[in-house]
């Protein structure tokens, strides 16, 4: 071999080793196995994979039955799911952004549900979070009475650390139009173990609902 063909063989594994390749996954992180028990005779089970792709993506199907003490099968208790879901993540300094695809079909009831999300979240100042979200949801109802919906969902939340506050503003469209909802909502730590929140339904309404909660929770 020449000293030309060595230099040039050396420049292309130099530039073979310079390439960064993704680790070797291994079989047990792309497996999804997931056994679940609900009740003394009702089990959930959760198969599926991962696929080592620029986008986390996954796909399976839930499995569940119920028996009742004679022994027969609950029929209300059969499950037979199958769900699909990508989903791409990228940060960058402070600023994180995810998009989600979802797919769920009931093989039971005939029904079906895909949503498309994207969010984002970033720190406006040292002092000063928020967070934006939109999505798509397509419901499929099947046999059931239930009809088919459309809903197109905003939400916008801005946060506080330092004090834990959280204001939350949600507007709904059903039905390509036919429906508008939406709703506000406040988040305030009283203290480590005391949280106060309030929440608004339509409040651009004349007769707008609201709910005021204060929750006290314990550790042991």
């Amino acid at each position: 071999m020449s000293f030309k063909s060595k230099r040039a063989l050396r420049g292309v594994l130099g530039l073979l080793a310079s390439v960064s390749l993704p680790p070797a996954a291994k079989a047990s992180d792309l497996m999804i196995w997931s056994p679940v028990k609900l009740a003394p005779r009702t089990y959930k089970t959760t198969l599926g994979f991962r696929l080592p792709m620029a986008w986390e993506m996954s796909a399976g199907m839930d499995l569940g039955l119920g028996g009742a003490a004679n022994g027969r099968i609950v029929r209300s208790s059969r499950l037979a799911t199958f769900w699909g879901r990508a989903i791409d993540d990228h940060k960058r300094f402070s600023t994180v952004w995810r998009r989600e695809v979802a797919l769920r079909v009931d093989t039971v009831n005939g029904t079906g549900s895909l949503c498309l999300e994207r969010s984002r979240s970033w720190a406006v100042w040292s002092n000063l979070d928020m967070s934006t979200s939109r999505s798509l949801n397509v419901n499929y109802a099947g046999a059931r009475n239930a009809g088919n919906s459309v809903t197109a969902t905003n939400a916008v939340t801005v946060a506080v650390p330092w004090t834990g506050t959280s204001v939350s503003a949600i507007g709904n469209l059903k039905d390509v139009g036919s429906m508008f909802s939406s709703s506000v909502s406040l988040q305030q730590p009283l203290t480590p173990n005391l949280n106060f929140s309030a929440s608004f339904v339509d409040p651009q309404t004349l007769v707008p609902t609201g709910n005021l909660r204060v929750d006290y929770r314990i550790k042991w």
